[in-house]
């Protein structure tokens, strides 16, 4: 009796799962996604698992390449100096505007927004936004950020997408109940946003003057008689210079507690142009009302219950040190998600 091979290509599915879920670097269960298309499917599996027993999934760090439009690098901040190559769909522009749950937010020069899963190889074609968002500036900077409430794979017809556009930091979102988008009606002073967060079924947003509102998206009917919801006030605008941030972010802390993330940059000129860096953060604990939906407290605070928080172009993550202990508790991981003309590069956290 000859002695048999094992096709290792197709070992049993639990088999393969149990591999996947014994190896720790994010870069090493990427190439294992590659060895063949049965191995492709089972590792789209796994982060179908994954996603659904955890929220808190520790992002990888995407950055171009300057070979090829279309390859870019992965970074595994996990296991440090990994670094795995793949090829990504074209993108419309260099920018990307948003990464959440696996999903990365592109828009073209017809203001079409599309979200691809390069790990699943599928995309998403959203509504064509109106000649509103044209205003001054490159089209690529008019979509300024791409919030999800919750990953299209598991809820392909119950999530909701909003959209920062415009140089004046204003608000649209859309259901994949909806034809079209839906533009939040807003006073001047009530615009310059920054960052989105849903929390508890409503959409939070902060803008560059600490201004914070909220909406509820959940009675926006399906058709073109729809009216924007009302934006609710909980820090109106105050434009002064001491109240003016670069950047701020909304987080939620693994422990639930809502926070406001500012970014101090610092500027120079040298020679013709302007440079800048990140000079320090600072943190503000936000302490709600739950039962009328108003702020209680705003606090200066030193830690984000211990979190490890992600902030840049992508959705704004807290993980908990107890699920990413190769990180540093109560720190801040940031790109330069500062937009200054020609400078910009893409450099995004994947979700």
């Amino acid at each position: 009796m000859g002695n048999s091979v094992p096709d290792w290509e197709y070992l049993p599915e639990l088999c393969l799962l149990t591999i996947l879920e014994k190896i720790d670097e994010p870069i090493s269960r990427v190439q294992f996604g590659v060895v063949s298309k049965y191995w492709h499917s089972l590792f789209n599996t796994f982060l179908d698992i994954k996603r659904r027993s955890s929220t808190n999934l520790v992002p990888m760090l995407m950055i171009p390449s300057k070979k090829s439009a279309t390859k870019r690098k992965i970074y595994s901040i996990q296991a440090k100096s990994k670094i795995a190559e793949i090829e990504f769909p074209k993108p419309y522009t260099w920018r990307y505007c948003g990464s959440c749950y696996g999903w990365l937010a592109t828009v073209d020069e017809s203001f079409n927004i599309t979200l691809s899963n390069p790990f699943e190889n599928l995309s998403i074609h959203l509504p064509q936004f109106d000649s509103m968002a044209y205003d001054s500036g490159h089209y690529t900077y008019k979509i300024l950020k791409v919030v999800l409430s919750d990953d299209p794979l598991l809820h392909p017809n119950n999530f909701v997408v909003v959209v920062i556009y415009s140089v004046y930091g204003r608000l649209a979102f859309y259901r994949p109940c909806q034809e079209n988008w839906i533009y939040m009606d807003v006073d001047e002073d009530q615009s310059l946003f920054l960052d989105i967060l849903f929390h508890k079924g409503l959409v939070y947003a902060i803008g560059h003057y600490n201004n914070l509102v909220w909406f509820d998206v959940n009675g926006v009917e399906d058709d073109e008689s729809s009216k924007s919801p009302k934006l609710n006030t909980l820090v109106p605008t105050i434009l002064r210079l001491e109240n003016h941030s670069f950047r701020v972010y909304l987080v939620k802390s693994s422990m639930g507690n809502l926070y406001s993330i500012h970014k101090h940059l610092d500027f120079e000129e040298v020679g013709e142009r302007s440079v800048h860096w990140t000079k320090k953060f600072t943190v503000f604990k936000l302490i709600l009302d739950d039962e009328n939906n108003k702020l209680l407290e705003k606090k200066e605070v030193e830690s984000i219950d211990g979190d490890i928080v992600f902030v840049g172009d992508n959705r704004t993550l807290a993980v908990s040190a107890l699920d990413f202990p190769e990180g540093q508790p109560n720190s801040i991981y940031f790109t330069d998600d500062f937009i200054d003309r020609d400078t910009y590069e893409i450099l995004v956290f994947f979700i």
